[in-house]
C-alpha cells in the first residue's frame, strides 16, 4: 500500500519549524491567487471583450512564466546544496548566474512582445474584438515579463536559503500593489485618472517593476552584487539541466488540461455544463493545494540542503515527514469538502446541471487528495535532489498514458460521460503517487551530483 510504505523515524525537522517555513509561502501564494481573481473581476466591469483579452494575456504570462519557474527550480536546487555545504561564495555566484540567465531569456521576449502586441498577429489567434483590446493591454503585460522573472529568481534564492519571510515581503508586496492598482488605475480615484481596461495591465506592469526593485535591493544588501558577473557556461548548464524538465512538465500538464476540456467539449450532452464544472472544480482545488505546493518547495530546499551537508538519510527522513504531514492536511480538508460538496457547488453556480456535475467532481477528486499531497511532496524531494527528469517522466506518464486515454474512453464510449473524466483523474493521481513513491524509495537520487560537471 502507498501509505504503508513506512518512512524512517525521528526526522530532525519539527512541526513548529515546518509551520514557520510554510506559512509565509502559503500567504504569498494566496495573495498571488487573489490577483488573478481580481483581474477577472475588474475586467468583468467592462465589455466582455476585456475579460477575453485579460484571460488571453494571462495565458501568455503563464506560458512565459514557466521559463522563469523552471530556472528557479534549478537555481534553488543548486543554491540549497551550496547553502547546506556552507559555500557562501558559490551560492551567490550561482545566484548571479540565475539573474543573468533570466535576463537573457525574458528581456528579449519582453521587447519582442511590446513590438508585436499591436500587430495583426494577435488577431490571428483571438476574435477581432478581443484582439483590439488585447493590442492595448499586451505591451504592458510584455513589459512585466522581465521584472516578474527577477522576482521569481529572487524568490528561488530566498527559498534556497530558507528566508521565507523575504519571499512574502517581495511577492506579497507585489501582489498587494497589483490588487490595489487594479481598482485605482482602472476606475481612478482622486487625482489618479481612470485608465479603463488598460489600468489592469498597467497595474501588473508597475507592481512587477516595484517588486523586482525591492527584490534586487534586498539581494544586493545580502551579497548578490559582491562578485563577478562574468557569464559562467558550466554553471548555467547545471541550472538548465535541472530546470528544463520542469518547463516541459508544466507545459505538458497545461496542455493535458486543454485536452480534458476538449474531451468534455465533445460529450453528446451536457458538454457546456461539464466544462464549467471542470473549471469550478479546478478553482476549488487550486485553493486547497496552496499549503501543499508550499510544502513541496520547502521539501525540495530541505532535501537539497541536507544533501549539500552530506546527510542523505536526514534528507530522506525530512521528505517522508513533510509528505505525510501534507497528506494528513489535505485529508482533513477533503473530508468537509466531500461531505458538503453539493452545498459548495451551489455557492458557485445556480445552474442545476453545472451544480450536480461540480458536486460529483468534488466527490470523486476529494478521494485522491492525500495521494496528490504525498506525491507532490516526494516529487519536490526528488526535484531538490536534482532528479527533475525522473519527476517529469513519471508525472507525464500518469497524465498522457493513463488520465487522458482513460478519460476519453470512459467519457465518450460509455454512459459515464463527465463522471468518467472525474474517475480517470482520481486513478491517474493514485498511479502518479505510487510511481513517485517507488522512485523515491529506490534511493538513486542520493547519488546525484548536481554541483559537478557530471551533474545528474
Amino acid at each position: 500500500m502507498l501509505i504503508a510504505a513506512a518512512p524512517p523515524t525521528d526526522p530532525k525537522i519539527s512541526y513548529g519549524e515546518l509551520w514557520h517555513l510554510s506559512w509565509p509561502m502559503v500567504l504569498s501564494m494566496f495573495l498571488l491567487f487573489s490577483v488573478g481573481l481580481a483581474d477577472v473581476y475588474v475586467a468583468g466591469k467592462f465589455e466582455p471583450e476585456v475579460q477575453g483579452a485579460v484571460g488571453f494575456a494571462g495565458q501568455l504570462l503563464f506560458f512565459f512564466g514557466v521559463l522563469a519557474n523552471s530556472l528557479g527550480v534549478g537555481l534553488a536546487a543548486i543554491i540549497s546544496r551550496q547553502q547546506g555545504a556552507a559555500d557562501t561564495a558559490g551560492l551567490w555566484h550561482t545566484g548571479r548566474q540565475g539573474v543573468l540567465l533570466a535576463t537573457l531569456v525574458t528581456l528579449p521576449l519582453a521587447l519582442l512582445g511590446m513590438v508585436l502586441a499591436r500587430g495583426e498577429l494577435v488577431a490571428e489567434v483571438v476574435p477581432p474584438g478581443v484582439a483590439r483590446v488585447a493590442g492595448a493591454l499586451l505591451p504592458y503585460y510584455a513589459a512585466a515579463l522581465w521584472p516578474q522573472a527577477l522576482i521569481t529568481i529572487g524568490g528561488a534564492i530566498f527559498r534556497a536559503r530558507t528566508r521565507m519571510l523575504l519571499i512574502l515581503l517581495c511577492s506579497g508586496s507585489t501582489a498587494l500593489l497589483n490588487l490595489g492598482g487594479n481598482f485605482l488605475l482602472a476606475f481612478g480615484f482622486g487625482v489618479i485618472p481612470a485608465f479603463g481596461p488598460q489600468g489592469i495591465a498597467l497595474a501588473t506592469c508597475l507592481s512587477s517593476l516595484a517588486g523586482a526593485a525591492l527584490t534586487l535591493i534586498i539581494l544586493g544588501r545580502q551579497g548578490l552584487f559582491r562578485g563577478s558577473w562574468a557569464f559562467d557556461w558550466p554553471g548555467t548548464r547545471r541550472i538548465l539541466k535541472i530546470g528544463w524538465p520542469i518547463a516541459m512538465l508544466q507545459m505538458g500538464w497545461s496542455l493535458g488540461g486543454l485536452v480534458l476540456y476538449a474531451i468534455l467539449g465533445h460529450l453528446p450532452t451536457q458538454a457546456v455544463a461539464a466544462t464549467a464544472a471542470l473549471t469550478n472544480g479546478l478553482r476549488i482545488e487550486a485553493i486547497l493545494y496552496l499549503p501543499v505546493y508550499a510544502l513541496n518547495m520547502i521539501t525540495a530546499v530541505l532535501v537539497a540542503q541536507a544533501m549539500g551537508g552530506g546527510e542523505p538519510e536526514r534528507a530522506e527522513q525530512t521528505a517522508w515527514k513533510i509528505g505525510l504531514v501534507a497528506a494528513a492536511i489535505l485529508a482533513l480538508v477533503a473530508v468537509p469538502v466531500f461531505i458538503f460538496s453539493r452545498e459548495i457547488a451551489g455557492l458557485i453556480t445556480p445552474d442545476p446541471t453545472v451544480r450536480e456535475l461540480t458536486h460529483l467532481y468534488l466527490r470523486f477528486n476529494m478521494l485522491s487528495q492525500p495521494f496528490m499531497a504525498l506525491g507532490i511532496c516526494l516529487g519536490g524531494a526528488l526535484e531538490g535532489a536534482g532528479d527533475t527528469f525522473g519527476v517529469m517522466k513519471l508525472v507525464l506518464v500518469a497524465l498522457w498514458l493513463v488520465r487522458l486515454p482513460v478519460a476519453a474512453g470512459l467519457a465518450l464510449a460509455t454512459a459515464l460521460a463527465a463522471t468518467g473524466v472525474w474517475l480517470a483523474m482520481v486513478l491517474s493521481i493514485i498511479l502518479q503517487c505510487w510511481l513517485l513513491v517507488h522512485r523515491f524509495r529506490q534511493g538513486k537520487w542520493k547519488g546525484l551530483n548536481i554541483l559537478g560537471d557530471g551533474a545528474g
